[in-house]
């Protein structure tokens, strides 16, 4: 008998169906035992009793909590019981027994989950159990879903750039250098520069998701050493603002999708009302918003850059002007940008690029690119970027480069303001960290 889905049992009441899955609860009242079986869709009581078959009962009383089962039995109604049926037990198998207790407590519905997030981590194969993890995942996979979909409708070519690279893709220090043979190489901070080349190479449009890595010792809520980047570069623009264009038409497609497959369960899961923007975000300058937080008492430590708390303060003041939980901000000082950003032809001073905050963090960045190869050099230069270092990189724009500009955004930090989780470390698979790696790693080892 094929496996029946706990979701379709609705539909079934009165046949005998095949169920597999988890050992939710047991309830032993003696001579009759109500297991609770869970699987991805949904939780039926099931039934056994000692006057039925003695040796499927014994098994079920048998059983612990998160043991995985077969069970074979007829659907049949019954009023007490929220769903209005249950499944009465005529076989069962028991493909595996849980060693008890568990190693943390499994978040239940509406419930704070009491064991500290380094431990849920550590056994995260179990912690990903829970009915609001198991949703999150649900919806990273939409997410990552219709953000292809967008780019694919709207003719885009998805590249899958090289992970171990020759040079250091952001021109900077922190990389993870590995050993290549009889050479040095680094895991990619980034797909830009391989993106760019996909310009050079008349794909038009391209876009790459696949993981980044980033050597911070940054001991946050929103950084990881290593991430799920969703990369989007588009030749022939005008400006910058048709790269923001994309982005903002991009997001609310993915919005809409998630809303409309799992908008329901997320208000009853999470609480939050997906919200589909209306209309264009609203774009400010640096100088502009720093204006607004210097009146609203915010303290800044750095003209060309946001604190955390200039973050969230920001986005609540232009979402209370404008109504819009997103806002792109522009007009960054260039030397506070990679150096492959297109320098403003009107103030040299500024860069063609931008961050789009959400909810009081910035999710993406993005820029108008440089392509223009002796113009990229001179920013290299002012970097103290040694140019041999990048001279492969250099080469794609010396047979013609068109007018391009794209930007990056980490799908867990998306996923993490989406669901309002409170560390981007919840809304990662397997979380790398300076001190986890995996699991926690030696933390005296980590200065």
């Amino acid at each position: 008998m094929e496996r029946t889905y706990i979701s379709s049992l609705k539909d079934l009441i009165g046949k005998k169906v095949r169920i597999r899955g988890r050992v939710d609860t047991l309830r032993d009242q003696g001579k009759i035992v109500f297991l609770i079986l869970r699987d991805i869709t949904g939780k039926v009581q099931t039934v056994s009793w000692s006057g039925g078959n003695i040796e499927v009962f014994n098994s079920v009383k048998s059983l612990t909590a998160e043991s995985v089962v077969d069970i074979s039995g007829l659907v049949k109604e019954a009023k007490q019981v929220s769903t209005g049926y249950e499944v009465e037990i005529e076989e069962i198998n028991i493909d595996s027994v849980s060693k008890t207790p568990l190693p943390i407590v499994i978040e239940q519905e509406y419930s704070k989950n009491i064991s500290n997030l380094d431990k849920r981590l550590d056994y995260r194969w179990v912690d990903l159990r829970s009915q609001r993890n198991n949703l999150m995942m649900r919806v990273a996979t939409v997410m990552g879903n219709r953000l292809r979909e967008y780019c694919v409708k709207n003719n885009f070519v998805e590249i899958q750039g090289p992970r171990i690279i020759s040079a250091a893709s952001e021109g900077g220090a922190n990389v993870f250098e590995v050993k290549y043979f009889d050479r040095k190489a680094y895991l990619a901070q980034s797909p830009q520069f391989h993106k760019q080349m996909g310009i050079a190479a008349d794909l038009d449009r391209v876009f790459n998701m696949g993981p980044v890595f980033r050597a911070e010792k940054s001991f946050t809520t929103r950084h990881l050493t290593e991430y799920t980047s969703f990369d989007v570069e588009m030749g022939y623009i005008d400006s910058l603002r048709d790269v923001c264009k994309f982005e903002q038409e991009m997001i609310k497609f993915v919005l809409s999708g998630i809303k409309e497959k799992y908008g329901d369960e997320i208000k009853e899961i999470f609480g939050i009302e997906i919200k589909i923007p209306q209309g264009d975000f609203p774009y400010i300058s640096v100088k502009d918003i720093k204006e607004k937080l210097t009146k609203a008492g915010v303290p800044s430590k750095d003209d060309g850059d946001f604190s955390p708390e200039e973050e969230r303060a920001l986005s609540e003041i232009m979402e209370k002007e404008t109504g819009c939980e997103f806002v792109f901000v522009y007009d960054y000082p260039h030397k506070k940008r990679a150096f492959y950003h297109m320098k403003d032809s009107q103030n040299p001073q500024l860069a063609l690029g931008y961050d789009l905050f959400w909810k009081g963090i910035e999710i993406t960045t993005g820029a108008q690119r440089e392509h223009r190869v002796d113009k990229l050099k001179e920013n290299a230069k002012e970097r103290g970027i040694e140019l041999e270092s990048l001279s492969d990189y250099f080469e794609y724009f010396e047979y013609g480069c068109p007018p391009h500009g794209g930007f990056a955004m980490g799908t867990e930090r998306f996923l993490m303001k989406l669901l309002e989780y409170g560390s981007i470390l919840e809304t990662t698979y397997l979380p790398n960290t300076p001190n986890r790696l995996g699991k926690l790693i030696n933390v005296k080892k980590v200065k």
